[in-house]
């Protein structure tokens, strides 16, 4: 994998833009309070040292002004005065008389005698006795002189501060891009590079060996051959996951058992080959039921199966059931499926299906071989009568009717003896076959007591229905049509019908046979060939 450009930090997300910014601003503050602070400062000494100049001056001409107030001098006072308003600091100059008379005022020119200006006074006392006063020196000084002296001191002094802050924000910001920003991005740049649990690792520089760069480069390293040492267990557990997932999926595939996985919806997530083959669904066919409902498609009863999933769920366990596929051309295909529910992220129902086609067949074979007659194929008398009582309790539930037909066989014992029991089986079978085209209905019970002895038991049927005396028309036209035997020859058999009807004869499967025969022996005692209804008790 090929490494991307490490990302260039500018603007604002900058740490070294930041870090300036940061102590760019704080030098500023500090500069702006110094400088405050400065210009108070300035501002007094300028003022101080305006007043010291000014009473330098005045010391120094004190004498000479006191000799001209004494000798009331005006040229003298004019001239001194005159030379100490040709300074700056100094606005205005008057000698002013012990009675309070001006002797002498001289304003700098261009200056402005201003209300509150700053007064320096000096006492003029007589040369000849320092204890007589002749007047007073008054000096007005140049306030606003002072000021700009001490505004532009200030202001020098803020830019000094300034400069300062700016070139020690610069200073740290490159030393800051050195020593932290640089080796960072550096570091950062190589990590990128670096693919993943190869051994590369990161190189301390000599500069950096006992700083925090350097601590930072060791800790990188160690996470790395952490990451390494965590990469190599995960490959080696991959590739035993990959293994087993290999050996599962080859068990999956090559399983006999169709194993299917349906959400909760009853689509399939997923299907082995098994499960094509036991249903007889191509693969593409099976996988176009991650669309359709797996259920429906595949089993007879769909509901059966669904029911089977509900009872897993509820109770928590494998389900089992042998059950019908739906069918496909003539043959019935059936599977033994067990089903059990995972609750994990939704719902979801894993299947095992068997085929027990051939099972299923033998099974109905042997059955079909327990419960009917071997000869004719009808049932047998114990099939028989299970079936009756099995009719007897239906009608009884749903207060129905149901007719029994007891029926023999008039001069079989003839054909049996004369003609052998071949051709006694020949016409067995014949009648058989006669007796379930006269009952029509598969859903009525025809079978074979032994012998030449037979019952038919007709659902829903009564005793006034035409249906009852149809059918025992039928059977006895039918029956007395002759029989052409295997050898060419033809025989004759006549037939004797008894029935009785429920619940008019009775409510058990025993009363309702014993009033039938009852029925069939009036019968053949009245010449045979005919059939009767049982009476009413």
């Amino acid at each position: 994998m090929t490494p991307t450009a490490a990302p260039r930090v500018r603007g604002a997300n900058s740490l070294q833009l930041r870090f300036m910014l940061v102590v760019f601003a704080s030098a500023t503050l500090l500069a702006l309070v110094v400088a405050t602070v400065a210009y108070q400062l300035s501002q007094a000494r300028a003022l101080a040292s305006g007043r010291s100049s000014v009473e330098s001056l005045a010391t120094a001409v004190e004498k000479t002004l006191a000799i001209g107030a004494y000798a009331r001098d005006a040229v003298l006072l004019q001239e001194v005065a005159g030379g100490l308003v040709r300074n700056e600091l100094v606005d205005v100059v008057a000698v002013v008389a012990a009675d309070g008379s001006a002797l002498v005022k001289v304003v700098r020119p261009g200056a402005v005698e201003r209300q509150g200006a700053t007064l320096l006074t000096r006492p003029l006392m007589s040369p000849f006795d320092d204890k007589e006063s002749l007047g007073q020196l008054r000096i007005h000084l140049n306030d606003a002189k002072v000021s700009a002296d001490a505004d532009r001191e200030a202001y020098t002094l803020a830019a000094v501060m300034a400069g300062q802050a700016a070139l020690l924000a610069l200073v740290l910001y490159l030393v800051a891009a050195r020593m932290v920003s640089s080796p960072i991005v550096r570091l950062a740049s190589a990590l990128r590079r670096m693919t993943p649990g190869s051994g590369e690792r990161l190189e301390i520089p000599s500069s950096h060996g006992r700083d925090e760069i350097g601590v930072l480069i060791a800790g990188a390293n160690e996470l790395l051959d952490s990451n390494e040492r965590q990469l190599k267990v995960e490959r080696k557990l991959r590739s035993e996951v990959e293994s087993m997932e290999a050996q599962y999926r080859q068990i999956f595939d090559s399983s006999s058992a169709g194993i299917f996985v349906l959400n909760e919806g009853g689509r399939l997530i997923n299907g082995n080959p098994t499960v094509s083959r036991v249903v007889g669904l191509s693969m593409g066919e099976l996988r176009d039921l991650s669309e359709d409902d797996f259920i429906s498609r595949v089993f007879n009863r769909p509901e059966q199966v669904r029911q089977m999933i509900d009872d897993a769920t509820r109770r928590g366990e494998t389900i089992s059931a042998d059950l019908e596929l739906v069918q496909q051309g003539d043959q019935r295909r059936w599977v033994h499926c067990l089903i059990s529910v995972q609750q994990v992220d939704g719902q979801t129902v894993e299947g095992v299906i068997y085929d027990i086609t051939e099972r299923k067949s033998d099974e109905n074979e042997v059955r079909h071989r327990a419960e009917h007659d071997a000869l004719t194929q009808l049932k047998n008398r114990a099939a028989g009568q299970e079936t009756l009582e099995r009719f007897v309790a239906e009608a009884a539930s749903r207060g129905a009717a149901l007719s029994v037909l007891c029926i023999d066989l008039d001069g079989f014992k003839q054909v049996n003896d004369t003609h052998g029991h071949q051709s006694g089986d020949e016409v067995l079978v014949a009648c058989a076959e006669r007796m379930r085209a006269a009952v029509r209905r598969s859903s009525d019970l025809v079978a074979r007591l032994g012998g030449d002895e037979f019952l038919i038991a007709l659902r829903d049927v009564g005793p006034e229905d035409a249906v009852l005396s149809q059918v025992m028309r039928d059977l006895v036209d039918g029956l007395s049509l002759p029989i052409r035997l295997s050898t060419g020859e033809e025989v004759r058999v006549g037939v004797s019908i008894g029935a009785a009807c429920m619940p008019s004869h009775g409510m058990q499967a025993q009363e309702l046979v014993r009033a039938a025969d009852d029925a069939l022996y009036h019968v053949k005692r009245n010449g045979k060939q005919a059939f009767a209804l049982a009476l009413t008790g």
